[in-house]
């Protein structure tokens, strides 16, 4: 959710029962691009598409060698966890070996179990931190804010509310306001 800054009702569905294929992300709505070396997404109803007038595509490149790599870790999860295409994408191994959908609930306890080892609060996080992390680093990273805005299927400027600024960028406005003035008023001007 990070890299890709979907609602997480996306995703996964709120029960195994629940999963609804032209809502819910299944396996052929995500598709290697082997000439980009990027995954491909489809999305075909958000929260801002109800009526899936347009379907939401979103490219996730990966990075070759890294290790956190989502067009490798997407191939090493495919080949793990085989499935149809029509099948939830997120699935897991059950204590009994077979196979069944992420829910809503299952996805927010990782996110906690995943913060808790990282040594923080887990209260203190949700599933949607993901969403709102995402768009801050998008935001932070330089990019204009129109493409934080179109992966993450806005259709108002709400994200810009999850940008919460860091030292760096406190920092440049202090240094290009201060530019300004000094420009304004240049050494040994009266």
């Amino acid at each position: 959710m990070y890299a890709l800054r979907v609602y997480r009702s996306n995703l996964v569905p709120g029960s195994s029962a629940l999963f609804e294929g032209h809502k819910h992300l299944r396996r052929c709505d995500v598709v290697f691009v082997p000439e980009l070396y990027a995954l491909r997404l489809t999305l075909r109803e958000t929260k801002t598409l109800q009526f899936r007038e347009r379907e939401h595509v979103i490219f996730v490149t990966g990075s070759k060698g890294a290790p956190l790599d989502p067009v490798r870790l997407y191939q090493d999860y495919v080949a793990a966890h085989p499935a149809a295409p029509t099948d939830p994408f997120f699935m897991f191994r059950g204590a009994d070996g077979v196979l069944q959908p992420l829910t809503l609930d299952g996805l927010a306890s990782g996110v906690k179990e995943l913060v808790a080892l990282l040594g923080l609060d887990p209260s203190q996080y949700a599933s949607h931190s993901l969403r709102r992390g995402g768009s801050s680093g998008a935001l932070a990273s330089g990019l204009a804010p129109f493409f934080t805005r179109f992966q993450g299927d806005w259709k108002s400027e709400c994200y810009l509310r999850y940008y919460t600024l860091g030292l760096r960028d406190m920092l440049r406005i202090s240094a290009a306001m201060l530019s300004q003035v000094n420009r304004a008023w240049p050494a040994g001007g009266s």
